[in-house]
């Protein structure tokens, strides 16, 4: 599968192995929480990693099902160590209690207990790290699969890409979204402690800001042909939980502003990127209008048309961006002719569009 990337373009380099010696030490955080039934082929993906010293701790979320004895089973390996809470804590106070209190290996990795490392994944990762002590977490392409049917044949290359922090930063905020999944990363055990723990004011995004918190403290390493986890798909994922359309965006733009307000507030292009993120959300909104409409219908993610506009408009000047003329002409006929003319409806649009950008595009920054 092709990889999300940062607009910015970085140095390509040369295959990369860990120095010869002793293998590097790998702290993996498998937060669980009613998962008993998947503890198995997770672990049994990390204790296969060939190339490295793993650990892992399964920190179980006092979960009502057979986890306990799961957890005990697979804690016989002395790799492996199970404890329980005795009362439900949330998934970003388990995260934190894994990753601060209890990983002191060279590097670490916090890994749902519904999805699995592929085979190398680690001595990939953290080979990048050795090669370039300024790295502070490498990424790969996860591979999205289904319970119940094979897994994908997982890319092994080793070919990596590093960005400089900042640089790296400035693309996520123009691409306008988490570039990472997360079970593909993995980080520097003393940038993670440096950078502290994930941000229980964002439940659904600290993983965004986590990212930006790392890259700031030095570069980011990326492995282009290869896919680093398996990242499983199914009702009770929490990427698939349901918010409507507003929670969604209000979380995503918190990861962000979150990050510019602390971690990131000393940075001199802050104010450009915070314009450059806003304007990108708003032009996906805008989107959505487009694609609601063209359906004949009212509302999407729990929110009308109108509604979705008037969220754009909280982002940015709507008025400035390529997808307005589109966006307002459809307002205008409503959802049951738009439904009735499209495609008509995209055509006419799509002229009004490219008479708006002859005029104003000269005044619009590209993302």
């Amino acid at each position: 599968m092709t990889a999300q990337t940062p607009a910015a373009a970085g140095a390509a380099q040369d295959d990369r192995v860990p120095a010869p010696g002793t293998p590097p030490s790998v702290s993996v955080v498998v937060p669980s929480y009613n998962y008993a039934r998947y503890l198995p082929t997770n672990v049994g993906s990390l204790l296969d990693q060939e190339g490295v010293e793993v650990r892992v701790l399964i920190l179980d979320d006092a979960s009502t099902d057979g986890t306990p004895e799961v957890g005990a089973d697979l804690a016989r390996d002395p790799r492996v160590t199970y404890e329980r809470h005795r009362t439900n804590k949330g998934h970003i106070a388990t995260y934190n209690e894994g990753l601060l209190e209890w990983a002191d290996g060279d590097y670490c990795v916090l890994l749902s207990a519904d999805d699995l490392l592929t085979p190398g994944a680690l001595a990939r990762a953290t080979g990048v790290m050795e090669a370039h002590e300024d790295v502070t977490f490498v990424y790969g392409n996860p591979v999205k699969f289904v319970s119940g049917r094979p897994l994908p044949v997982a890319r092994t290359g080793t070919k990596s890409r590093v960005w400089q922090g900042d640089r790296w930063i400035r693309g996520v905020f123009r691409a306008g979204r988490n570039l990472i999944l997360s079970p593909e990363v993995v980080a520097r055990t003393s940038a993670h402690h440096d950078a502290g723990g994930y941000n229980a004011a964002l439940p659904h995004s600290g993983d965004l800001e986590m990212w930006l918190r790392l890259a700031r403290r030095g570069s980011v390493g990326w492995l282009p042909a290869a896919d680093q986890a398996y990242y499983r798909m199914h009702d009770s994922n929490m990427h698939h939980s349901t918010f409507d359309a507003r929670a969604r965006l209000a979380q995503l733009r918190e990861g962000y502003e979150s990050f510019l307000d602390n971690d990131g507030s000393a940075l001199a292009y802050g104010d450009a990127v915070r314009a450059d993120m806003r304007r990108k959300l708003a032009r996906g909104v805008l989107r959505k209008v487009i694609r609601t409409l063209d359906a004949g219908e009212e509302s999407a993610d729990g929110l009308t048309v109108d509604e979705l506009y008037e969220l754009a408009e909280e982002l940015t000047d709507v008025r400035r961006l390529p997808e307005y003329p589109g966006a307002r002409a459809r307002m205008s006929l409503g959802p049951t002719r738009c439904g009735r003319l499209n495609p008509v409806t995209s055509l006419v649009t799509l002229r009004r569009g490219r008479d708006w950008v002859r005029w104003h595009g000269n005044k619009i920054r590209p993302v």
